[in-house]
């Protein structure tokens, strides 16, 4: 049993905090905020239901970052995509190279973003993970009550240096089984997060529910016209991968690896894949469909395909039409090329900065 830093207090922090303690591991649970903690101490612990059972109680809930990683054999970081600026700013500050780090999930440059921090604090940088989307597939449905839909069968897992990802995974094998497969690089790993894809186009598309609150299951708004436009976002993502010159996964290929589903019109996956958990749709314009899929998904993708004269219409379409519906300017909160040092890079420079790490400071 080892130990293992958490940080992130929401649905995954608290679905892995708590099935790491069921299994014996020493975790520690990082949030910025103590009150995340009430509902965790009041239960003195976390109950799991769904497809992973259970009742586990970290050894540690902090708010002292420092005290959460310091000396943890892996930090798993589940916090928000939003969160992640502010968190490697200071994760490079602490993290010693003999430890790793795994983004889950991360969002498109999340790596990349962390070493340019590394570069900046003039320090080494620890072996780095990501992958495109969580293990679980889960929720809060009470306080400390976390309901986990599913235990994906794959996940694909890349690092910075992309030479170590067989080493990641080995790593974390101890905490995680063999659900980490080989996923190439993190610009595969990161455009292979398909959680815009499904979020978006229903959420937006649905604006009056989510305005009246209505908390249908989000599936259910995925009309036959409304799985048409996921497919042709999704092959706008398809098409900047191809232009980066590197391959990734459909959102139909997704499902079929996380959750086995392989056959049926689009809709009729979306359900397959979906409609055990039936969760919500969002139940205001501050959900995190819109807060971090946009300018975390979706802006970086515009973006980078700026760099390489790649024209995303139908991204660029939603990234303005929710910028107004949510009186937000995504692009200036989201994520861009410039931020993580490649505004005005060319193809083979964006690959090489994703397969080593930013070039510096």
């Amino acid at each position: 049993m080892g130990s293992i830093a958490i940080v992130g207090a929401g649905n995954v922090g608290q679905a892995i905090a708590g099935h790491m303690a069921t299994l014996g591991h020493d975790v520690r649970l990082f949030s910025r905020w103590d009150a995340d903690f009430d509902a965790v101490r009041a239960n003195r612990g976390i109950d799991l239901t769904g497809e992973v059972t259970g009742h586990g109680m970290p050894r540690v809930l902090t708010t002292d970052l420092a005290d959460a990683v310091t000396g943890a054999e892996v930090v798993v970081v589940a916090a928000p995509a939003f969160a992640h600026t502010y968190l490697s700013e200071h994760l490079a500050k602490l993290l010693e190279p003999e430890q790793l780090v795994l983004f889950q999930p991360s969002v498109l440059g999340s790596g990349v973003e962390l070493t340019r921090h590394f570069a900046r604090t003039g320090r080494t940088p620890c072996l780095i993970a990501e992958t495109a989307t969580s293990l679980y597939t889960c929720r809060l449905r009470g306080p400390a009550q976390v309901y986990v839909g599913a235990l994906k069968q794959a996940v694909h897992l890349a690092s910075i240096p992309s030479r170590s990802a067989d080493a990641a995974r080995e790593r974390l094998r101890p905490w995680f089984g063999d659900r980490y497969a080989e996923g190439g690089d993190t610009l595969s790993v990161g455009l292979a997060n398909c959680n815009a894809i499904y979020h978006v186009p229903p959420a937006v598309l649905n604006i009056k529910t989510v305005e009246d609150g209505v908390g249908l299951p989000q599936h259910t708004l995925v009309t036959p016209r409304v799985a048409e436009v996921i497919h042709e976002l999704d092959r706008e993502r398809l098409a900047l991968a191809d232009a980066l010159g590197v391959p990734t996964v459909s959102f139909w290929e997704f499902l079929r690896t996380a959750y086995g589903v392989a056959e049926g019109t689009h809709v009729e996956r979306i359900v397959q894949g979906y409609g055990r958990q039936a969760f919500p749709e969002p139940d205001s314009l501050a959900h995190r469909y819109f807060t971090e899929d946009i300018p975390f998904g979706l802006v970086i993708w515009s973006s980078l395909a700026q760099q390489v004269g790649l024209s995303l219409p139908l991204t660029d379409s939603f990234i303005r039409l929710s910028s107004v519906l949510c009186g937000r300017d995504w692009v200036a909160e989201g994520r861009t090329a410039d931020v993580l040092g490649l505004d005005g890079a060319d193809a083979t420079r964006i690959r090489a900065a994703f397969r080593d790490g930013a070039p510096g400071a």
